[in-house]
């Protein structure tokens, strides 16, 4: 089995055959996904709401393919998270500020929301129940087959209780950001 550090240690050194956008599962280092021209124009969508110049004046910072450790053996790069910056106005807020931390990952508990692509029963029997167990406040599943966004909030003993489907052009809106909103799945 691969821990974390050895395998962020070898991603640094460039020794995976996976490539830079591997992850780990499990203990087993595993290709990364690559979306679709479709997925990316909706993931571009989205990173231009979360990452204007409102989300960066409330302390938000929006990553690309950001990487979240997710227990010892566990991995995953999310296609984009949105994280507190860590300055003074966050830290003042008593919000949790998310810092990049071994090997420049992250915790997922510190994240706003974590963004991923649906990518079949992998993502639902796989994916989200480790973002559960490791406390992801808030995950998007942006299903681009279906057209729709799905929002699962409050993880317990990996699974998420509240799930809310969203559907094209509807704003999605972050409690943690003062109200403000963002369209993830744009309208036809």
């Amino acid at each position: 089995m691969v821990t974390v550090p050895a395998f962020l240690a070898a991603l640094r050194s460039g020794a995976l055959a996976e490539g830079p956008r591997a992850e780990l599962l499990g203990g087993r280092v595993v290709p990364g996904h690559t979306p679709s021209p479709t997925q990316m124009a909706v993931l571009a969508h989205v990173h231009a709401g979360i990452a204007s110049k409102e989300f960066r004046e409330a302390g938000g910072i929006a990553v690309v393919n950001p990487a979240f450790r997710l227990g010892p053996g566990d991995l995953l790069r999310a296609d984009l998270s949105l994280l507190r910056a860590p300055d003074a106005y966050a830290g003042a807020r008593g919000a949790s500020v998310a810092t990049a931390g071994v090997g420049g990952s992250f915790d997922p508990q510190a994240a706003v929301v974590i963004i991923e692509l649906a990518r079949g029963r992998s993502t639902r029997e796989v994916r989200v129940p480790l973002y559960a167990a490791a406390g992801a406040r808030e995950l998007w599943l942006l299903d681009v087959v279906r057209g729709w966004t799905e929002v699962l909030r409050s993880p317990w003993r990996g699974a998420y209780r509240s799930r809310t489907l969203w559907y094209p052009g509807e704003a999605l809106r972050l409690q943690e950001f003062d109200g403000l909103e963002v369209v993830a799945m744009p309208a036809p």
